[in-house]
């Protein structure tokens, strides 16, 4: 997942600097699925400013005598925000790589484009489930013993991800789609 992704989502929740940013991604927990360092993200900050996605709103002195800047996202930036994160819904590969961080913004898709995009994806690991058996037939006589294991592991996540997602689309379908409930959470993005 980009972190220009993630910056952008946590700006839809108000305007920050930097340090709020990646507190507020630190708080969801996204180390447990993708790496953001410090120099990715403000690099990723600059670099949304210059497109035109991100805009300074002020600038506040801090207790050692330096300067930060507040930023808002801009109305491109929902905009390529919006697109951006109905692209991570048709990439391919693991939920645990595609999905993960945008999952953290779900309440912010056009559910309906979403719907599509997760019911193509199970018709796709399904496919994909299919060919592994005429291949582990077609191997058997011949595989390794990690062979074997690595077929038996892609069988297992394929399987996984398509349980998964048959959740996450019940949901969707239903529209049970919300924020987080900041409140009884004690937290926020």
């Amino acid at each position: 997942m980009k972190a220009r992704l993630l910056i952008l989502g946590v700006l839809h929740r108000g305007n920050f600097h930097p340090y709020e940013i990646k507190r507020r991604l630190e708080n969801a927990m996204i180390e447990c699925y993708t790496d953001v360092d410090v120099g990715t993200l403000y690099y990723a900050i600059r670099q949304l400013e210059k497109d035109g996605l991100i805009s300074a709103v002020s600038h506040e002195r801090v207790a050692r005598g330096g300067m930060r800047t507040v930023y808002r996202i801009t109305a491109k930036g929902k905009a390529e925000f919006r697109e951006e994160l109905h692209r991570q819904f048709e990439e391919e590969g693991p939920v645990s790589q595609t999905l993960y961080g945008a999952l953290l913004f779900l309440h912010l898709c056009d559910l309906a484009v979403v719907e599509e995009l997760v019911r193509r994806r199970i018709a796709h690991l399904d496919e994909l489930i299919a060919k592994l058996g005429p291949i582990r037939k077609e191997l058997r006589p011949v595989i390794s013993t990690g062979g074997g294991h690595l077929l038996r592991h892609l069988e297992k996540q394929r399987l996984l991800d398509r349980e998964w997602l048959k959740g996450l689309l019940a949901d969707i379908k239903a529209r049970r789609v919300h924020d987080v409930a900041e409140a009884r959470r004690g937290w926020r993005l």
